[in-house]
């Protein structure tokens, strides 16, 4: 099968998905390392300037060739960059400064139904309730994660204001996913992570200044904190938007976001592999209940061979769909 044609397939989707998973999921042991040292909007700043830098030679190009269709979607590109580039990290920083871990992990799990429930009553995607029932499962192997599987942990939550931040930012990716998907086919992925790039920067400048107070400040620069952008420029944010915005454009936002639960274990492995951090049982468990969620939405109901065409009022129509 020729690479064009195998490219828009259900298979490459999950292809695509997995390697935008492995992309993204060192970004919050890169994170962890560089809080103490790094305010959020900088980090976020110098992430994007490098990643605009970087793409320039390989994006600009397919950019400029599509900057019609570029100018058409401004609006669109322009929510995404606020969605997905300016506002989520900076907005995940500032929430760990007052929200505890538990919280954040559990508020986060929220992205998926809202992607699909967005998808479903704003732009009238039909979902199969086998996609509802995988979103709970999948987020029940979430909770027994965050909370080492003793649920009483829950009833000892306490809300602070970085989990209204850490909402926001469910409902970013939401919105992020969705506009994704609709604007499937209208630029291609090259140009629109070019666009998304230099879009992404400028937004977060305003911020960036804000934190500092309108001086310019940069940060005493490590070969830590030069590794650790690279790697964040690299893989967490060039590579991670240009698989993740072609499965999504693929499978559409429901079924990609069902792979955000993906993340705690894929995160735990690299910091496992990285930062010699110990696997434990319950990190096990939880991820086979969390992959089994997310098959139970994919292919969950029946069979194809038991789907049959019954009179419902005189009109055939499907069940079990």
């Amino acid at each position: 099968m020729q690479w064009n044609a195998f490219r828009k397939t259900q298979a490459a989707g999950y292809v695509f998905i997995s390697l935008g998973i492995l992309s993204w999921s060192g970004n919050f042991v890169a994170a962890r390392g560089l809080a103490a040292s790094v305010d959020p909007a900088t980090l976020n700043l110098l992430r994007w300037v490098l990643a605009s830098l970087l793409f320039l030679p390989f994006g600009f190009a397919a950019f400029w060739r599509e900057r019609k269709a570029i100018g058409l979607l401004w609006k669109e590109i322009f929510v995404l960059a606020l969605t997905g580039i300016s506002l989520y990290d900076t907005m995940v920083f500032l929430a760990g400064r007052t929200s505890e871990a538990l919280n954040m992990s559990l508020i986060s799990t929220l992205s998926p139904l809202l992607t699909a429930l967005m998808a479903q009553f704003f732009f009238k995607e039909k979902l199969r309730p086998s996609m509802y029932m995988g979103i709970a499962i999948s987020t029940f192997g979430i909770v027994a994660l965050v909370t080492d599987g003793n649920l009483e942990r829950l009833l000892t939550l306490r809300f602070a204001e970085g989990d209204l931040l850490i909402l926001g930012t469910a409902l970013m990716s939401a919105v992020y996913n969705n506009i994704v998907s609709r604007i499937s086919g209208k630029v291609g992925q090259t140009a629109l992570v070019m666009a998304l790039c230099l879009f992404g920067a400028v937004q977060i400048i305003p911020l960036y200044l804000w934190e500092t107070g309108g001086q310019l400040v940069l940060p005493e620069f490590s070969s830590s904190l030069v590794w650790s952008l690279g790697y964040l420029a690299v893989f967490a944010s060039i590579l991670c938007f240009l698989f993740w915005n072609e499965a999504v454009q693929i499978l559409g936002a429901p079924k990609a976001m069902l792979f955000y639960y993906t993340l705690p274990p894929a995160s735990g492995l690299i910091a496992w592999l990285v930062i010699d951090e110990p696997a434990q049982l319950i990190q096990i468990l939880s991820g086979m209940i969390i992959v089994a969620g997310i098959l139970f939405a994919l292919y969950g109901g029946a069979p194809k061979w038991r789907r049959r065409k019954v009179e419902v009022y005189g009109q055939p129509a499907e069940i079990n769909k």
